[in-house]
């Protein structure tokens, strides 16, 4: 077998956390499934806290400052908009919803969910202010948004549905119907 890289304990724990949230997400699991000793994971990690803040910078990078980096490839607000959209359409967000209700008890993960949580907001606050929202109101906008996408993600974890694609384009329907 092959050597483990740090890459291949990250992504086990993302399979880990999408089919039984974190409930085992533990060292001696881990070990068992990769079928490896603890010695292969104190050598890429110093403890599961370690291995813990690894995981959720890499969800952090994934998951949120690449989508942003991916919109800001668009001038327009709406452009941005879009692209974030569809990028959270096609995600599989059991990941999300497991780390969502992880963060309720163990303060690493909440440190991380906090972070991201007010990196969206802000960006989704710039989106709405360039599409012509006043600042207080593209604060709202931009929670009401996230709320939904919270919402959506606890109903309907996993890939989105058809369902959650209509849900989401009259939301985007009533936003521009606002504007008008």
């Amino acid at each position: 077998m092959a050597r483990l890289t740090k890459e291949d304990w990250l992504e086990e724990g993302f399979r880990i956390l999408k089919e039984f949230a974190q409930d085992k997400l533990r060292i001696l699991y881990l070990c068992q499934r990769l079928k490896v000793t603890r010695g292969s994971f104190y050598h890429h990690f110093s403890s599961i806290d370690n291995y813990v803040a690894s995981l959720m910078q890499r969800w952090e990078k994934e998951n949120t400052r690449q989508y942003i980096e991916l919109a800001n490839e668009k001038s327009s607000g709406q452009g941005r908009m879009n692209v974030l959209n569809e990028l959270i359409l096609q995600q599989d967000h059991a990941i999300e919803a497991a780390i969502r209700s992880w963060g309720f008890y163990q303060p690493l993960v909440k440190e991380y969910l906090d972070r991201v949580d007010r990196l969206r907001l802000d960006y989704l606050e710039e989106i709405f202010v360039e599409k012509g929202y006043e600042r207080k109101e593209a604060n709202i906008m931009a929670e009401l948004e996230y709320a939904l996408l919270i919402g959506v993600q606890h109903r309907y974890p996993g890939k989105f549905s058809k369902r959650v694609r209509t849900l989401y384009l009259k939301y985007a329907q009533l936003v521009e119907d606002d504007l008008k």
